[in-house]
């Protein structure tokens, strides 16, 4: 820009420019700046501080429909490239048209700069509900931030419109000779005149005053905006925190899945159920089992303080340390186990916990470390108890080994124990009443006939009963197991069932093992001996299915998984007979007959590479197997066809 021009528009505010400077000036600025705001509220201010100028002369009142009227004059004042039409749609609704002569073309900050005149408007005549929005322009795009413009604009109309609608507005202007404080702003002052019922009010307005307070509500605005934007960006850091602690949480909760058993299997007569309902994605309860031979099996229900993925991580802790630990003693386990949470954990969380183990010959052999103490049912009675115990918890005092003691029962045919986290008792209802002691042993008597799976399904559903319309306030878990009032009669047909397989009666041992399995239907030996004798006589389907229940129990079974093959490799199934026969030799890398039933699948699917790989390896494991010669003979034929 020229010097001497630039220095005239900052000393004569009346210093009139041409459209093309003004474009480019704005042009300029806008390249580094968003100046629609600045724009808008620079037309608010040209209206209030220009609208004494449109008052009458004889001081007579006007009101916002008459000043609307006088607006054109203040546009054929302001610019020579545009004029303005109005068209009152209702009494408070107007139309304003705006036509640029035909050697100018629309821009965007003309736009913008008029709808903060009509702003003006409601500022100056103080209205409290109204409502400015562009409805048609020449423009194809406004190319601005300011999102007052209106939400359903017409772009490439044939003209430039914008609506003004208001409802009440009692306030009148007149020009005015009074002053307020200072002399020189005589003629910027105004009586505002407001009729409310049969009364009148009348108060000076300084157009000084209005600009000011017109521009410290801009300001305010303007730091207003720029604090959204700073929230809007919190609000997306905050996002990015939760979708990454969400994601966190479910990969903790899958971690957790795959360390506590959804199911129990049946052990030796011995019916397992369980009830488990975190209150968070990931849960400070737990429980698991724990083959230690043929004849024990190791139960433990724990509750770690606190909740979430520091919970979790204690769990996870505790898998592994009752893994390690295989005493004969539970209070020797717990000894082993509060040594090594102690040095692992260093005092910042601790876990009560009930482990017990089950005999083959019934005796059950426990003991507690600050948990609630299982509860026994009597067949013979019918009466429910609480049983002896007690113990500090584990991970947090040194010297705790020694509160740990051991005690035994013998449990009966039709016997159940319950172990439970306090969650169950100490959950609430809506009066504040806690479920307690009593009302589970209660619960637990009236279900006294009933399997151990209906018993705690029945028992929870109580639980969820009383506490309605109430949060939960902590994890719960209630497990049971009942030695089987019918295990003489499961003994029996288990017996017949394994001569009959055996004896390759596969028919005779169907039969047999149908009716063990009616008793004990997760009492795994029985399932796999089952599906074995349903995949021998034919009944593929049956076998499949018991045999994928069998293996969700991640018993690795060696046996299963090749079973498992061979009923998909009779349904021409090849490429689940290879994913099963795979998994048996992973289990079992050195047995020839999965390697065969590999190589046959290979052959089947003409696979030559994997076959001859395959055969390789037969070939490493015993070179003199039978059935390697027919394999190579197929394998080359294969390959010369």
């Amino acid at each position: 820009m020229d010097d001497a021009v630039f220095f005239k528009i900052l000393k004569d505010p009346n210093y009139w420019i041409s459209g093309e400077l003004e474009d480019k000036l704005i042009q300029q600025i806008s390249m580094s700046v968003d100046i629609s705001a600045i724009l808008y509220h620079l037309g608010t201010e040209t209206l209030i501080t220009s609208a004494f100028d449109l008052l009458p002369l004889d001081d007579s009142r006007i009101d916002i429909r008459e000043m609307i009227q006088r607006i054109p004059i203040l546009i054929n004042r302001l610019t020579r490239t545009a004029y303005l039409n109005i068209k009152f749609l209702t009494e408070n609704h107007v139309q304003f048209v705006f036509n640029y002569h035909l050697q100018f073309k629309e821009k965007w900050y003309d736009a913008v700069f008029f709808q903060g005149m009509l702003n003006g408007l409601s500022v100056l005549f103080e209205l409290k509900s109204f409502s400015i929005r562009m409805t048609k322009t020449k423009l194809f795009g406004i190319h601005m931030a300011h999102k007052e413009l209106g939400d359903e604009i017409q772009f490439g109309a044939d003209s430039n419109e914008y609506e003004m609608e208001w409802k009440d507005d009692q306030l009148q202007l007149s020009r005015s000779r009074l002053t307020k404080d200072d002399i020189t702003n005589r003629h910027r002052v105004m009586i505002a005149s407001r009729t409310d019922a049969e009364l009148e009010e009348i108060s000076i307005v300084d157009v000084k005053d209005v600009v000011g307070k017109s521009r410290e509500l801009a300001i305010e605005n303007r730091d207003l905006e720029a604090a959204v934007e700073v929230l809007k960006s919190f609000k997306q850091e905050l996002e990015k925190k939760q979708k990454s602690i969400a994601k966190d949480l479910k990969l903790a909760k899958n971690i957790q899945k795959g360390l506590i058993p959804e199911i129990i299997p049946d052990w030796n007569g011995i019916q397992f159920w369980t009830g488990f309902y975190p209150m968070q994605e990931v849960s400070g309860d737990y429980y698991d089992y724990f083959p230690l031979s043929s004849d024990r099996l190791g139960v433990s229900v724990c509750d770690v303080s606190g909740h979430g993925v520091p919970a979790a991580f204690i769990t996870a802790l505790s898998k592994l340390l009752f893994s390690n630990y295989k005493h004969s003693k539970p209070s020797d386990t717990f000894k082993n186990i509060n040594r090594d949470l102690l040095d692992l954990v260093k005092q910042q969380g601790y876990t009560t916990c009930v482990y017990v183990l089950i005999h083959n010959d019934y005796k059950v052999v426990y003991s507690i470390a600050g948990h609630p103490r299982p509860i026994l049912y009597k067949h013979k009675t019918k009466k429910a108890e609480s049983l002896d115990g007690e113990g500090t918890f584990l991970g947090m005092f040194p010297d705790a080994g020694e509160t740990y003691k051991d005690y035994s029962i013998q449990m009966e045919p039709g016997d159940k124990i319950f172990l439970y986290t306090d969650g169950v008792t100490e959950a609430e209802n809506d009066q504040g009443e806690a479920f307690g002691e009593e009302r589970l042993i209660d619960e637990i008597q009236k279900v006294g006939n009933l399997s151990i799976q209906d018993s705690i399904e029945k028992i929870l559903a109580k639980h969820k009963e009383f506490t309605v319309g109430t949060d939960p306030m902590d994890d719960i878990t209630l497990l049971g197991f009942q030695l089987s009032p019918r295990l003489p009669e499961f003994n029996e047909y288990k017996g017949k069932g394994d001569q009959a397989l055996r004896s390759n009666d596969y028919k005779t041992a169907v039969k047999e093992f149908e009716k063990a399995y009616s008793i004990l239907p997760r009492e795994l030996e029985t399932q796999l001996s089952f599906g074995r004798a349903l995949a021998y006589s034919g009944e593929l389907d049956r076998a499949i299915s018991l045999l994928e229940t069998y293996n969700k129990f991640k018993t690795n079974h060696f046996l299963s998984h090749s079973v498992l093959g061979y009923c998909y490799y009779k349904q021409g199934n090849y490429e689940k007979a290879e994913i099963e026969w795979k998994k048996a030799h992973s289990i079992n890398d050195s047995n020839l007959s999965i390697l065969y039933n590999l190589a046959k699948v290979y052959e089947k699917l003409s696979d030559r590479k994997k076959m001859k790989d395959t055969i390789e390896r037969m070939r490493r494991i015993e070179s003199t197997y039978k059935h390697i010669l027919p394999l190579e003979k197929k394998w080359t034929s294969t390959l010369d066809g």
